[in-house]
Parts: C-alpha cells; structure tokens; sequence
C-alpha cells in the first residue's frame, strides 16, 4: 500500500525542532507501507511547489500530521487528490485540535478522513481504507458535468465536490452542429415505442433528438461519468427541453439530473454505480399522512410512456411514464448529509396541474419524513433502503433511515 505522508508546521514555529519526531513516525511506518513524501509544509506556496515534486495522485491514501496548530490552511489542499486521509494528532502544541478543523473541511467534500492519536489506530485506519479501495475508488474518482447553472431557485444546494463546468454557449455550439436528420434518427425509435403523442409536434421532437445527440458528443468529449443541465435556461433561446433526452440517458445507463442540480446527479450516480440502477429525480408535489407524490417532467425511459410537453412552459418534449408499481427507496442528498425511506409505489397520477411523470408512494409516517428532509428534490430509486443507508454511511454520508 502506498501512503503519502505530509508534515504541517505553523510559519511562526522551527521545523528543526520537529525533525526527530518526523523521522521516528516515518521510519516507523516504512516499516510496513511504501512511503512517499515525508515532507514539512508551511504555507500554500509550499503545497503548490511540493504538487511539481511528488504526485500524490499514485498514493492509496494520504496522512497529514499537524505538528503544530495553524496549518490547517496548507494542508486543506490535499483535498485535490480525492484520496481517503488519516489524520494523525499528538497532543502538544494545538496538533489535535489543527487535526479536526482538517477533518471536517475534508468529509465537508465526502473525503473519507479519520482522525487518530497512536501509531495502532494509524496503521488500522490505512488497512480499512484498503480493504475498502475499489468501493472508494469507484465514488471518489466520479467525473460529474455541470452544464450551464445550478437554478436559482434550488436556494439549499450545496457541493463540494469538484465538477467540469460547461458553458450553455459551449452546448449551444454542439447543438448547432447536429442536424434536423440527425436528431429525428434518434427520436424515430422512441416515437416508434410511444403509448402515445399528445402536444408535441415534429419540430418539438427535432429539437429533442439534437439536444440528445448534442449532450451525447459533451458526454464523450468530456469524459463524463454523468451530468446535470440548466434546463430551463434553454426554453428562451431554442424554445425546447431536455427532459426527453434526460430520460433516455438514465435508462441508457448515464445519470442525467434537471435544473443544474449536482446533489441530485451525485445520488443518480452513486445509485448506477453501486447498483447499476436509474433514479427518478422528482418533486415533492403533495403528501398525507402515509403517502407523497413525487413528479417530474422527466423520468427514466425504463416502462411504458406517453410524450407529452414540459409542463410548466408547455414547450419541448417531457414524458410521463408509468413506473414500476413496487417497493423502492427515496433518497435525499444535501452536501455530506442524506435522508433514506422505504417506500412502496403505489400506483399513477394524472393531474393537469402538475409535471407529467406522477407516481403516488405510500411511506409511513410521510409527514414526519417530509418534516425532517433535507430539501425538495427525492430520488426514487428502486433498491434496498437498508442496503442503501449502509452504502452511503460507508461512502462518509451522516444518514437518517426513515
């Protein structure tokens, strides 16, 4: 196993004075890990320079050793390389209390980081995250795509995890370059397959083909693992959605989410990697005391679907699709806290008055869950709740199981 280790000391202390106890732990902890680094850190100019030197994007895990207080703000940066952190406090000179400013900044931004005081805790904290690598691989590595904004309305978002951003101007430019025959190719099958078409015409689903085919292209040039778009931003410039083209990615396999919003995409794609399921990302339009309907203008192209408009702008191509009728999970994701429910999906709604994809789930205590949720925006994802809880509690989530 490979451990990258990093020593911070205050700009006002003398590192000389810390060099016995530096060169004790790492001899001590060569002795059973390949160590890499090793070096004393002071200031962010120093992280940058060390960054040239040591790649510590080939380490297993990373251990920060404030010997001092006041390095909170150098060694915060290792954050970069999304790898598990132990931090290791000794109790002289504010080290332990540098250590848990750290470690709160780090699982902030769903690093795991666990804080130890003896060379025993230390050397069974690295052999826990190695037995727990690939799972940790397959979360930290994520590569999630913000296109366009995070919509003004989402007033609770918060993400600290890092994203590629793309500009709307940069999807438009995609969008332009696919053609009116390129974008109805696509769209052929999924008509082919339609219950029905209600309000949407050919120039509708055009649009809807070549927004697909363009989000496509950003996928693969990008490299992404799963995005989220502004999408009401596009209504005003080409008069469409992507609520379609939405709905065909997460049945095609790549977690799509609505509204620019990034702890949505994170809970799709923490679902499609560990379980290899979509989610519906939905709004919580009403509730009682043992039921809440969730609904959406776009949902997974997994059951049989009508194509109807998006349904606040009554533009674009938006879906209603009837979900499988069975027991399922609801999840919430808000920056490193989730909420969990069993739910059963009981059966489908057909309001006017609300977004086309309605499903109605029984949940007890619904009142009680809706008090304590963290947020608008659930998931409905078809596994476990225990099995779901579990996994995230692993991953670094504090999690509430309704």
């Amino acid at each position: 196993m490979k451990v990258g280790v990093i020593f911070g000391v205050s700009e006002i202390a003398d590192p000389k004075k810390f060099e016995k106890k530096a060169s004790q732990f790492l001899t001590r902890l060569s002795e059973e890990f390949e160590v890499i680094g090793g070096a004393f850190i002071s200031t962010k100019k120093e992280f940058k320079d060390l960054k040239e030197e040591i790649d510590f994007n080939k380490v297993d895990a990373i251990v920060l050793y404030p010997l001092t207080g006041g390095t909170e703000n150098p060694l915060k940066e290792f954050a970069i390389y999304r790898k598990p952190v132990i931090l290791f406090g000794d109790s002289f000179n504010n080290s332990i209390a540098a250590a848990v400013e750290i470690r709160e900044y780090l699982r902030d931004r769903l690093i795991p980081s666990t804080l130890v005081t003896s060379y025993e805790e230390l050397k069974a904290a690295l052999l826990g995250y190695d037995d727990m690598k690939e799972m940790l691989d397959k979360f930290l590595n994520l590569r999630l795509g913000l296109i366009g904004r995070i919509s003004p309305w989402l007033i609770n978002e918060k993400f600290e995890l890092p994203y590629v951003h793309i500009s709307l101007k940069k999807f438009y430019e995609y969008y332009e370059s696919v053609t009116e025959a390129e974008g109805w190719k696509v769209i052929e099958n999924v008509i082919a397959k339609a219950r029905e078409i209600k309000e949407p015409n050919r120039e509708d689903l055009v649009k809807a083909g070549r927004i697909y085919v363009a989000l496509k292209r950003i996928i693969e040039d990008y490299k992404l693992d799963g995005f989220t778009i502004g999408c009401f931003d596009l209504i005003g410039k080409i008069k469409a959605t992507p609520c379609l083209a939405l709905a065909l990615f997460n049945a095609e396999g790549i977690p799509a989410a609505c509204e620019g919003e990034l702890n949505s995409l994170l809970g799709m794609a923490i679902i499609r990697k560990f379980f290899n399921k979509p989610a519906f990302m939905g709004n919580i339009a009403d509730y009682g005391e043992d039921y809440i309907i969730l609904a959406h203008c776009t949902a997974p192209l997994i059951a049989g679907y009508t194509l109807r408009s998006h349904f606040e702008s009554g533009m674009g191509v938006g879906v209603e699709v009837d979900l499988p009728r069975k027991k399922a999970s609801l999840l919430k994701i808000r920056g490193r806290k989730a909420v969990v429910a069993s739910v059963m999906v009981a059966e489908r709604e057909k309001s006017e008055q609300r977004c086309r994809t309605q499903l109605k789930l029984k949940i007890e205590d619904a009142k009680d869950f809706v008090d304590g949720t963290l947020g608008n925006h659930h998931l409905l994802v078809y596994v476990d709740s225990e099995e779901l809880a579990d996994l995230l509690s692993e991953l670094g989530f504090e999690v509430m199981l309704y």
